[in-house]
C-alpha cells in the first residue's frame, strides 16, 4: 500500500505541475489541456451490500482518471487494518482513512465476492475535478487520521464532504430526497436494509442517539446516494445537475437478501412458541428435565447479553451506545442479587416485572421491535414459573 500511494503522489505532482492552488479552491491557474472537460473523468462507485454488519448500506468510493497520463484510481474511505475488527469497532477504537486502489483491482475484488458495483457519472466542471483530485490525494496523505464511527464518520459522509467542498464556492442543493432520510438514522436502517440479521444486530447496539434527526448528509448511506444525487443540482447563477448520463453496471450483483437460515422472528417465534409448550408440560405434566435444561440455557444466555451489553454502555465510545434500552432487562445485577442474597424467586420477579415494562414499551420506543419482544418473551414464560419450580424443588 505504500508503495501504491508513493505511485500516486508522483503521478500526481506530475499532473498538477502546472496547477497552483490551495484546496479551498481559490486563485487556480491550469494549462489549457487541463482545462478540457474530457482531461479528468470523475464517478460515483456504488457497491451493493452484503449480509456483513459493516457493509449493510453497501459501500461506495470515488473513481478518478486521467486517460492523457494513463491514470485510473479509486479512492475509498476504510478503517486502518490494525483497528478493523468488531471488538475494535465497538470500543470506538476504529480509524478511518481514504486508500487508492487501481480501478481495475477494485472492481474485481467485489466481483470476486458476488458484490455489484454501479457507476455513476459526476457532473463535475474542470477545475472542480482538479480540486477533487486534488482534496482526496490530501487525504491519503494524512492517512488515517479521522476517529470512525457509523453515524458521522464513515465512507458516504466522507465522501459527500470531499465533493462539496471540490464544488465551492458552488452549493448543491437537494431537491427531490428518498423517504428514508427525512427521519433518524434509524429509519434509514429499517428502510433500506434487506438482510435481517444484521438488522438486528445493529437494533441491539444503536440507543436512542440513533433516533435523533441527524443532519441530512450524515443520512446519505450508499444504497440511497445515487438516488439522492440524482435529485440534485449544483452551481450559483446556472444549475446543473450533479449526476450525468446512464448508470453502467461494472460487475452484476449475486442475490444475496437469501439465506438459508431463519430470520429473527421466524427463530424466536418458534422459540417462544417451544418454550410455552414446555412451561405447560412442566405445570400440567410435571415435566423435569426438559424445563431444566432451557432455564440453564437461558440463563447462560441472559448472563452473556447482559455483560456485553454493560460493557457497550458503560466502556465503549462508540457513538450511539451512551444508553440501550435493552440493558432493564438484560444487566448482570440479577445474577448477582441472587448470588449474594440467595432469594432467587424474589430476583426473578423483579426481572420479570422489568421485563414486561420494556416489552409494554416497545409500540412507543423505536429501538424496541418484535423479534427482540419475541426473544424477551421467552425468558418472560420461564420467569413467571419460577416460584412454580422452586417451590417443587423444596418439597422434593
Amino acid at each position: 500500500m505504500i508503495q501504491l500511494r508513493t505511485i500516486i503522489l508522483t503521478a500526481f505532482c506530475l499532473l498538477f505541475t502546472t496547477v497552483r492552488a490551495d484546496i479551498q479552491g481559490e486563485a487556480v491557474a491550469a494549462t489549457e489541456a487541463q482545462l478540457q472537460d474530457d482531461y479528468i473523468a470523475a464517478s460515483l462507485l456504488v457497491v451493493s451490500p452484503s449480509s456483513e454488519v459493516y457493509s449493510l448500506f453497501g459501500h461506495c468510493a470515488l473513481r478518478l482518471s486521467c486517460p492523457s497520463q494513463e491514470m485510473d484510481y479509486c479512492f475509498t474511505f476504510e478503517t486502518a487494518s490494525d483497528t478493523k475488527g468488531l471488538l475494535t469497532f465497538l470500543q470506538g477504537k476504529a480509524r478511518g482513512g481514504f486508500l487508492a486502489s487501481r480501478t481495475d483491482h477494485y472492481i474485481d475484488a467485489y466481483r470476486e465476492a458476488g458484490r455489484g458495483v454501479t457507476q455513476y457519472t459526476l457532473n463535475l466542471t474542470p477545475m472542480q475535478k482538479l480540486r477533487l483530485w486534488m482534496l482526496v490525494d490530501g487525504e491519503i496523505e494524512r492517512g488515517y487520521s479521522h476517529h470512525y464511527d457509523y453515524l458521522h464518520t464513515q465512507c458516504t459522509s466522507m465522501l459527500v464532504s470531499l465533493v462539496k467542498q471540490a464544488v465551492a464556492p458552488d452549493a448543491i442543493r437537494y431537491q427531490e430526497l428518498p423517504t428514508a432520510v427525512s427521519g433518524s438514522f434509524r429509519n434509514v436502517l429499517l428502510t433500506t436494509s434487506h438482510y435481517p440479521w444484521s438488522t438486528f444486530f445493529w437494533q441491539t447496539v444503536m440507543g436512542p442517539q440513533a433516533d435523533a434527526v441527524e443532519p441530512l448528509e450524515d443520512k446519505f448511506v450508499p444504497v440511497l446516494l445515487p438516488e439522492v444525487w440524482q435529485n440534485a443540482v449544483c452551481g450559483d447563477t446556472e444549475l446543473r445537475p450533479l449526476l450525468s448520463g446512464t448508470p453502467t453496471a461494472l460487475t452484476p450483483a449475486a442475490d444475496g437478501h437469501a439465506t438459508a437460515f431463519p430470520s429473527p422472528l421466524v427463530l424466536f417465534g418458534f422459540c417462544l412458541l417451544g418454550i410455552v409448550v414446555v412451561t405447560l408440560g412442566q405445570v400440567f405434566l410435571k415435566w423435569r428435565l426438559l424445563p431444566i435444561g432451557i432455564d440453564a440455557t437461558l440463563v447462560v444466555l441472559h448472563t452473556l447479553v447482559a455483560i456485553a451489553l454493560s460493557w457497550l454502555v458503560l466502556y465503549a465510545q462508540l457513538e450511539g451506545t451512551a444508553w440501550n434500552w435493552y440493558l432493564l432487562a438484560f444487566n448482570p445485577l440479577p445474577q448477582l442479587c441472587g448470588i449474594i442474597t440467595h432469594q432467587w424467586v424474589l430476583v426473578s420477579k423483579c426481572l420479570l416485572a422489568l421485563i414486561i415494562v420494556l416489552l409494554v414499551l416497545t409500540p412507543f420506543v423505536p429501538q424496541l421491535d418484535l423479534p427482540h419482544g419475541l426473544l424477551t418473551a421467552c425468558f418472560a414464560t420461564r420467569l413467571a414459573v419460577a416460584e412454580r419450580y422452586d417451590r417443587t424443588k423444596r418439597n422434593k
